[in-house]
């Protein structure tokens, strides 16, 4: 056991029995428990009452509006690489892709029984364009031309531009891949409000199996509908009865929690892994994705060190891979996360629907020095052919002080790099301050996580379309915020999103001669993978996807989460895979 761990342990085994004196939320009775869901939320629901999902500010994942509330068209299983139809049966491009025609599924109705139709489709997309203001509003606007009606069941989305993968575009279409999706509205009920951004939607009316039955700033509780269009189409009722996201305190109320089983699962980044292994320790029924270390399931961002590449001499590749070289990731996985995840060589999560793609590359992995091995010997080769001393690198090395997972990575790697002789500045900043030094490119390293995660998608962050020149901001963090510039690299991006998302071979043809530049000029050094530490309780409700039945991904603020929770039907064989059910049932 790491000596953080064993902290860990202990501080946590002394507040367990502190707080074991102290009355925690009000006991259900077994009969009640039994037929409730509760998962843990980070901290207070600001504004209960306001559950407007396309308002600034209001949280659709803590408020469980688009796990139970709203479902969408399409759901993307990044574990298995399924592309699951849900509100839609399917979907169909133009031949030149310049619109997508989708074909929605018979017999969806509203919660208050209206019929779910083209006309909300429509209605939605032309509400977004009416209110830029709404949340996700112009990235929808700057995809999508206009949106029709086919006929009583089908809908056209006629695109700005052609987009064979406008479909896993979560910012522009209903379709969840990572966390969410653009949400289609009941057109009955938000017509009629003439601000559809300051309409609070207290009561609201979704397509979703519940339905809200009380809300507050520490409980959002919602039933069961009986009524729900899926119990008919798909003859499949979900488990819980009740399903609750509360807000029960600190990290020391969520282990007591559950440890006594009056929670079923916590969110990520709540519980430290010592304190999760002290209430496995406790309750055996308690477990994550994995009951071996790293425990955690891998989110869909890993971290990478983002280095300034229009900074001399981090503009030399030979620089940026002998500082990939000087990072010693085992130790980074050990010591900053406790040892829940492991090292990375690349910006994409390890899941089995991208092994095609890692498989294409085998051979460059070889061929280029390994991004994640640690050997101080190759880096100070590389410095020297460099003309660079260590000696002669002061890196500016800027911080998410609100972050305690930057904090602690950045004593490693400052310490890693320092041991090397190269001089680290840790800068910590925090809102504005931080968001504005990055966009500007003010720092020499950074490190950041790469979403959404997507093969196509990731390496569009390195096109030269989005670079800056240092000073002004570009517009995402991650979006070429370290000024990597390569038009050979650029044409083949631009290649890859010419191709339709199911041709593998293509792609990975492509993926390769992408990958070749790539890892030949590193302009970012692959760290970890990002950990998804979720413990989830088996006391009540078993299913769970996990490392041995990996049938989704185990995540509740996901919009997804409703797959996990009901299950779905195989997209081959129209199967009914996973979904919680009753312990021991």
């Amino acid at each position: 056991m790491k000596p953080k761990q064993l902290w860990s342990i202990i501080v946590l085994v002394s507040l367990l029995a502190a707080a074991a004196a102290v009355p925690t939320r009000a006991a259900q009775s077994d009969a009640e428990r039994e037929e409730s869901f509760k998962m843990a939320i980070g901290g207070r629901i600001t504004d209960p009452t306001n559950l407007n999902i396309y308002a600034p500010g209001v949280s659709r994942s803590d408020t469980g509006l688009h796990q139970l509330i709203y479902e969408y068209f399409f759901y993307y299983n990044l574990q298995t690489g399924e592309f699951i139809p849900w509100l839609a049966e399917s979907y169909e491009y133009a031949d030149d892709f310049s619109s997508l025609t989708v074909k929605l599924r018979d017999g969806v109705t509203w919660s208050d029984g209206e019929p779910f139709t083209p006309d909300d489709v429509v209605f939605t997309y032309d509400l977004l364009r009416e209110n830029p203001g709404m949340v996700w509003a112009e990235s929808a606007n700057e995809s999508v031309e206009s949106v029709e009606a086919v006929d009583d069941l089908t809908v056209r989305f006629n695109l700005t531009e052609p987009n064979p993968r406008y479909h896993l575009n979560r910012e522009a279409f209903p379709a969840v891949g990572i966390w969410g999706g653009i949400t289609i509205l009941p057109k009955h009920i938000w017509e009629k409000e003439a601000d559809p951004l300051t309409f609070k939607n207290s009561d609201p009316i979704g397509t979703g199996p519940y339905r809200l039955a009380d809300a507050n700033e520490t409980a959002m509780t919602y039933e069961r509908r009986d009524d729900w269009w899926g119990t008919t189409v798909f003859e499949v009722t979900p488990g819980p009865r009740v399903m609750q996201f509360v807000y029960v305190g600190p990290e020391t109320n969520i282990a007591l929690a559950l440890t006594n089983n009056e929670l079923d699962v916590s969110p990520i980044g709540v519980l430290s892994p010592g304190s999760f292994l002290e209430v496995t320790r406790r309750n055996p029924n308690v477990r994550a994705w994995s009951t071996e270390p790293p425990y955690a399931w891998l989110d869909p961002c890993p971290r990478a060190m983002m280095v300034q590449n229009a900074t001399p001499p981090l503009d030399k590749p030979e620089v940026r891979r002998a500082l990939s070289f000087l990072l010693d990731r085992q130790a980074i996985a050990d010591l900053a996360y406790e040892g829940t995840t492991v090292p990375a060589w690349g910006i994409w999560p390890e899941y089995e629907g991208n092994q095609p793609y890692f498989e294409a590359v085998a051979d460059l992995r070889e061929q280029y020095p390994p991004t994640d091995q640690h050997d101080p010997e190759q880096a100070e080769e590389l410095l020297s052919q460099a003309g660079v001393a260590p000696e002669d690198l002061s890196l500016r090395y800027v911080v998410n002080s609100e972050s305690a997972e930057e904090m602690k990575m950045s004593t490693v790697i400052a310490d890693q790099l320092g041991a090397a002789g190269i001089e680290v500045e840790v800068q910590p900043l925090a809102d504005s301050a931080l968001e504005d030094a990055i966009r500007r490119g003010e720092y020499d390293i950074k490190v950041h996580s790469f979403c959404p995660g997507y093969i196509v998608e990731n390496l569009d962050l390195f096109h030269s379309k989005n670079y800056k020149p240092l000073g002004e901001p570009v517009d995402f963090f991650e979006n070429n915020s370290f000024r990597y510039q390569n038009p050979e690299f650029d044409a083949i991006v631009d290649q890859m999103f010419e191709v339709a998302p199911d041709d593998t071979e293509t792609l990975t043809g492509l993926y390769h001669d992408a990958l070749e530049i790539w890892l030949r000029d590193l302009p970012v050094v692959p760290v970890v993978q990002a950990p998804a530490l979720v413990p989830f309780n088996a006391t009540y409700w078993e299913g769970w996807p996990t490392a041995e039945d990996p049938w989704n991904m185990p995540v509740n603020w996901w919009a997804t989460f409703n797959l996990v929770v009901n299950g779905y039907p195989d997209p081959e064989t129209g199967e009914w895979v996973g979904g919680l059910k009753p312990a021991g049932s």
